[in-house]
């Protein structure tokens, strides 16, 4: 069912909503400068084997993991742009370390502090967005428009990190982790100066009760494992099990696989507006079905590219990308519009930290995943699909709790300390 159309009143970012999110954008070109490079720089420039490479990204991905629960109470606790900022000023000191760095501790401390740091920053996020929008519609904009300028930042970022490589010396490797500091930094300056939160009477007022337990209840927990199946089976597949199935199973070059890359872009580029403004008249649940089953049919087109051959098999793979991409779109607006809803006052830092290491811990188990499924005779693209209208019907399950006729499970549980 779904609800009256928004006006353009409701849907309007307030200027520091606008800041906070462009901010964002020019943080992930720091990113994209670095992230894609890193093992590349790890293994070439300072002569780590692969499996100690893989250690070291594996240090920068599990500190997130705990940092991003800590970063949940701390949220909770304090301001929530006072968390961001320090936690920005944290990744600005790793990247500077790993920039200045010499000797063997200081790549896998560099990439601790790193880890630390993003893990802080990220359950900040969804709060910082809720205190900046005035209704549910310009949550759900400001949501979608930090998510589409990540992605044109990561490209930016990928884009320019690629042509600076190109002969690169570590030097180059070096400078352009400073830049990354840099642009972590000056983002903690952006959100000091621009960025002046409400103050949240219902958080401030609760602080005490809220603090003493976190008690998760079966809406927010099913919402939690719908995303670990999304991500697992879904958003990290992007990074390994498509282009290996592509490769290995299809018979793809990599050309092939970097146009795909490039054909999802670019659909999420341009459809992450519009898809965003539907998301805004539904009831998020049944977005994010529908971004669920979507994914479903993403991964069957896939399935079905392995029957035919040549030019088909080509345009197949392409209607794979261009669909998961248009449901990628409905992604953050639904799902974390649903993490707001779900946790009462005083909890969303806690909720949102929860979830960030739910999404981390997907991205890490991912890639792993891939390389056993199709080292087995089961169709990657069929437990891709399963695993997709798994969690369809998980956020079906709770849509009916949040709307059964009787009180709402609230989802997340506080008692008194």
């Amino acid at each position: 069912m779904g609800k009256a159309r928004p006006g353009r009143a409701d849907r309007r970012l307030s200027r520091p909503a606008w800041w906070f999110v462009g901010g964002y954008g020019l943080s992930a070109v720091g990113t994209g400068l670095c992230y894609p490079f890193l093992a590349i720089y790890l293994h070439q420039f300072q002569g780590l084997p692969a499996g100690e490479t893989a250690v070291l990204l594996l240090v920068l991905a599990g500190a997130a993991v705990p940092m991003s629960v800590y970063g949940g109470a701390l949220v909770d606790r304090r301001s929530p742009r006072a968390v961001a900022v320090g936690a920005l000023l944290v990744q600005t000191a790793g990247w500077l370390l790993l920039a200045a760095g010499r000797g063997d501790a200081a790549q896998p401390v560099a990439l601790l502090v790193i880890g630390v740091g993003t893990g802080l920053f990220l359950p900040a996020v969804i709060p910082i967005i809720a205190r900046l929008s005035g209704s549910e519609e310009a949550k759900v904009r400001a949501m979608s428009m930090r998510y589409l300028l990540l992605n044109v930042g990561l490209g930016v970022g990928g884009g320019l990190g690629g042509l600076l490589l190109g002969a690169a010396t570590d030097a180059t490797y070096r400078w352009l982790f400073a830049a990354d500091g840099v642009s972590c930094a000056l983002y903690a300056v952006v959100i000091a100066v621009f960025v002046p939160l409400p103050r949240d009477a219902d958080a401030v007022g609760s602080q005490r009760k809220t603090l003493a337990r976190f008690r998760p209840g079966r809406g927010y927990v099913l919402l939690l494992v719908a995303q670990l199946l999304l991500v697992t089976f879904g958003m990290a597949q992007l990074e390994s099990g498509v282009p290996l199935a592509v490769r290995t199973d299809l018979g793809g070059s990599t050309t092939l696989v970097g146009a795909l890359y490039a054909v999802g872009t670019f659909v999420v580029l341009a459809g992450q507006l519009p898809v965003s403004r539907w998301v805004e008249r539904v009831h998020k649940t049944r977005a994010l079905i529908a971004m669920s089953l979507v994914w479903a049919g993403a991964w069957l087109v896939g399935y079905a590219a392995g029957a035919v051959s040549g030019g088909a098999r080509v345009a197949l793979l392409v209607v794979m990308m261009v669909t998961f991409a248009l449901g990628e779109c409905a992604y953050s607006p639904a799902f974390y519009t649903l993490v707001e809803r779900l946790a009462p006052p005083g909890t969303l830092g806690r909720a949102t930290g929860a979830a960030w290491a739910t999404f981390q811990v997907g991205n890490t188990v991912g890639p792993p995943v891939a390389v056993y499924l199709i080292s087995t005779p089961v169709p990657l693209w069929l437990v891709l699909a399963a695993a997709a209208i798994s969690a369809a019907a998980l956020v079906f399950a709770v849509d009916r709790l949040m709307h059964a006729p009787a009180e709402p499970d609230r989802s997340l549980t506080t008692v008194a300390a």
